[in-house]
Parts: C-alpha cells; sequence; structure tokens
C-alpha cells in the first residue's frame, strides 16, 4: 500500500496529486481483501469516488454503529529531501525491523490494520451485534472537505447515529510525557483542537512614502502593532477536559512533589489554573495541550516601495481547546488590536463555522474497551515495572483529525490512537510528515491486535443488554409489549 503515491493538494482535482494512484490503490484493496470486499458493503464515495465507506453489518440493528476512520492519502516528498530518505519514499522497503515509506505512520497503516483485523475476524467466524464502519478518506491531510465531509453527509442522510469514533491520533510515549514521567504511558486523545483563521484588514488614507503620519496610523504601523502584539503575548491557557483527566491520571505516575500538585486539580479549581501555566512553560508539548496557539501566517500589503498602502491585512491561525467557539479568537484579536480595534474589519477565514465535538468520556465504558485493547496486545518489559499494565490516559489531541467532520452524529465523540512507539532516542515523531518515514514491525504486529480486540470489543459491545431487554419483554404480558412499543 505504501507503493501508491497517493498525495493530497487542496489546489488538485479531486485533492489527488495522481488520481490514478488512488484508483491503483482502490483496486489494490479490492483484490487483496476480496473476502472483505465480498462481505461487507463496499462504497466509493467522495470527489471522483477516492474515499471509502465500507459497512460491516451487525445482526442487532437497533444498536448503534463504531466508525473507525483512517485515510489513504499523503502529504508531499520534496525533491530536495530524496536523497536523505534511507530508503525510496514510496518503496514500502522492509528493512532494520522496520517498514519505511510515506504514509508509514500517518496513516496507512491504519488502514492495513484495520482490514487486516476485521479480515481475521472475518475468517475466525466473529459475527458483530452492532455494526462496524470503516471510512477511509482521500484528502485528510488538506482538511477532508472532498472525502469525510461527504461521507459524513451520506451517514446524516441516513439518520445514522453513532455509538463511537475510533481515529488515529499519537499512540505510546516510551520515554514517558515530560515533566510529568519517565515511564512508558499509551496517550488516547478524548479530544482535538480545532482550527479557526482570522483575517484582519487595515486601513490608512495612504499618499507618498516621504510624507507618512506621525502617529502611527499606517496600515504599515497598525499592522505592525499586532503583530508584534501577537508574538508577544503567550498563548493564553486554560485547564478543560480532556487535560485536566490527563493531570489526575498523571498524578499517579509523577514524582511525589508533582504528584501532589497534581491530585490538587481534582480538589481545587485555582491549583488546575496555576498548574497549566506552570506546566505550560516546561515544554512545547506539555504548553499545547493546554494552550491556544497562534500564530501570524499571511502579511500582505502594498503595491510599491514608495507608496503608503491604502489597506493591508494580517492572517492570525489560532488552535483552540474544547469549549471554545470562533467568537474566543475574535476576542482575542480584539485585545490585541488595542486601539486599532475600532477601525479594523475582523472577519473569519474560509466558510466553514467551527464544529464543536463532544469529549469522551475517559471514565466511560468506550474508553475502558480502548484501554484493555491496548494493555492486552502492549505490555511492560522489565523488572522495575513488577508486571504492573501499561498506563493508558487520556489526553488532547493537538493535530486535527477527519473525526470533526462526524461531531454531529457522535454524541459520545471520538477516541484517538494509533499503533506506534516514541521515545527520546528514536524520534519517530519527527519522522511522521518527515524524512525516513517508517513503522516498525513489532509496534505494527501489537496494533494488529489492538485493532482486532477493538473490532470484537465494540462489536459485542451493548449485545447482552439488548438480549436481555428482549427476554424480559418476550415474558411480559402481552398487553404490556404493546403499550411499550406504541409508547
Amino acid at each position: 500500500m505504501l507503493q501508491f503515491a497517493t498525495t493530497s493538494n487542496p489546489d488538485a482535482e479531486h485533492h489527488a496529486v495522481d488520481v490514478e494512484e488512488f484508483h491503483k490503490l482502490g483496486a489494490w484493496l479490492a483484490s487483496a481483501y476480496t473476502d472483505i470486499w465480498q462481505h461487507f458493503q463496499v462504497e466509493q464515495l467522495g470527489s471522483g469516488s477516492l474515499s471509502f465507506l465500507l459497512t460491516w453489518r451487525g445482526s442487532q440493528q437497533q444498536l448503534r454503529p463504531v466508525l473507525f476512520i483512517s485515510h489513504t492519502d499523503v502529504v508531499p516528498v520534496t525533491a530536495e529531501t530524496l536523497q536523505d530518505w534511507r530508503h525510496p519514499p514510496f518503496s514500502g522497503a522492509v528493512a532494520d525491523g522496520a517498514v519505511w515509506g510515506r504514509g508509514a505512520q500517518d496513516v496507512k497503516v491504519g488502514v492495513v490494520s484495520l482490514l487486516e483485523a476485521a479480515l481475521a475476524l472475518l475468517r475466525q467466524g466473529f459475527q458483530p451485534a452492532r455494526s462496524l464502519l470503516f471510512a477511509f478518506g482521500h484528502d485528510e491531510e488538506v482538511g477532508g472537505d472532498l472525502g469525510a465531509v461527504h461521507i459524513a453527509e451520506l451517514l446524516a442522510s441516513r439518520g445514522v447515529q453513532l455509538e463511537m469514533i475510533v481515529d488515529e491520533g499519537i499512540g505510546l510515549a516510551l520515554a514517558g510525557v515530560a515533566p510529568f514521567t519517565k515511564q512508558p504511558v499509551a496517550l488516547v486523545g478524548t479530544a482535538e483542537k480545532q482550527l479557526q483563521t482570522v483575517q484582519v484588514t487595515v486601513q490608512s488614507p495612504g499618499g507618498h512614502s516621504s510624507k507618512p503620519p506621525i502617529d502611527g496610523s499606517t496600515v504599515g504601523g497598525q499592522m505592525g502593532r499586532l503583530m508584534a502584539a501577537v508574538s508577544a503575548q503567550p498563548p493564553p491557557t486554560k485547564l478543560v477536559s480532556p487535560t485536566r483527566e490527563f493531570m489526575i491520571a498523571m498524578a499517579d505516575l509523577a514524582p511525589a512533589w508533582l504528584s501532589l500538585m497534581l491530585l490538587a486539580v481534582k480538589y481545587v479549581p485555582f491549583a488546575g489554573r496555576l498548574l497549566a501555566k506552570m506546566v505550560s512553560m516546561a515544554s512545547e508539548e506539555a504548553a499545547a495541550v493546554q494552550s491556544r496557539p497562534k500564530a501570524v501566517t499571511l502579511a500582505a500589503a502594498g503595491v510599491a516601495d514608495n507608496v503608503l498602502p491604502q489597506s493591508g491585512s494580517v492572517t492570525i491561525n489560532f488552535r483552540l481547546l474544547p469549549g471554545d467557539t470562533p467568537q474566543t479568537a475574535l476576542q482575542l484579536t480584539r485585545g490585541w488590536l488595542g486601539r486599532d480595534a475600532a477601525a479594523a474589519n475582523i472577519s473569519m477565514k474560509g466558510d466553514k463555522a467551527l464544529q464543536p465535538m463532544a469529549v469522551a468520556d475517559a471514565s466511560g465504558p468506550h474508553f475502558a474497551i480502548m484501554q484493555d485493547a491496548i494493555q492486552a496486545a502492549w505490555r511492560l518489559q522489565g523488572p522495575q515495572h513488577n508486571g504492573k499494565a501499561l498506563p493508558v490516559v487520556p489526553m488532547l489531541l493537538p493535530a486535527m483529525t477527519d473525526s470533526r467532520h462526524y461531531a454531529r452524529l457522535s454524541p459520545n465523540g471520538a477516541l484517538r490512537w494509533s499503533p506506534g512507539t516514541f521515545g527520546t532516542a528514536g524520534g519517530e515523531l519527527n519522522r511522521i510528515h518527515g524524512t525516513n518515514e517508517r513503522m516498525r514491525i513489532a509496534d505494527f504486529a501489537c496494533g494488529l491486535l489492538t485493532y482486532e480486540a477493538l473490532l470484537r470489543s465494540f462489536g459485542s459491545f451493548g449485545a447482552e443488554a439488548v438480549q436481555r431487554a428482549g427476554e424480559a419483554a418476550g415474558r411480559r404480558p402481552l398487553h404490556q409489549q404493546q403499550q411499550q412499543q406504541e409508547l
């Protein structure tokens, strides 16, 4: 699968740089997984019919389905980095205990792992009670507008409501998470950041550059003050779920001095706000999960070097926290503008409003299924762990996934996890979207076991309760059964 150069680009037709490569990948999937293509309902959707929706129909249709998400597209490989790849990026080479190639981590491994796990269960004769859906978008890396959005709209038109979503995430931190712990931890995203872009347009009378106004009212002056304010202000921190649950879970793993502070988050409200600011200064990773990173990404003004521009624009990119709205970004921007806010035009860039998604319950049954599946496949080695199970901790995913497009279909939110390990020595996280992307074969094998357990558990989840309800209904007098059905 890694041998298909399925690169996405927002300016390309269907968001596909080479449509033929996507067609070849689709044909390969159909031939490699003939049993699945015969037993599942397979629909090719989205722009160019390049995305896939597979349905493994459950025996109890009253149960809400679970949706498993991955994607077939990858980010580009720049020509100047080709010489730095140990193996060609679309070779799928197997060497040094790993599979090498673009998409090995992000995230063709998810497509293959899900299909392999489903195939194994199918050949074992497993029949899910709850329908299992598989959505493989073709343009996640550029927003998912022509893939996942179409699949979500189709499901919505069919009246589908999901029990849970499982999408890509981070995986296992072998060296722990600084500054909380140095022991291995599995990280499961129960929420993710949301992207919001604000565009600020400022104006001025303009004129000749030899006679600029001295009050700082030029377009350049206004833009400069705004950009300086954005850069000077630290990202606003706010302790929200699931970062609060993350800190509480880390209390069991952290050194004693930090553990007490983390436990205080559970009982003392202001302790959380104080700790959030302290931890944000400890590392970029820690800051990313409890703050609203912002950056000026575009600035434009002027037509000539001797003409004062009459208008100019600054674009600010935000990564917002769960519970934030577009107004959050607008309010922050107005604050940075200060005296220039009254005359500035502030607008949301793009035509899509922020779509809030529920935070998955880290103490609920869905998270427990994920935790059990991970712990069954991944075990801590060495006497220092004393037979303890691998800690599975909820977290806020700093990146965005296709799951956000299904927000209105999943009242229980989504769980985000990927079958990779990373540590301070291997630099595996830096390989994602980078040079020499790879997936360790041992990680892939454990990932298969994890996905197989997830499919089996989610496919059976709730079946006994439905059966008991049916048996109870059968034992009631007929008039009571009819009365309940009418209600």
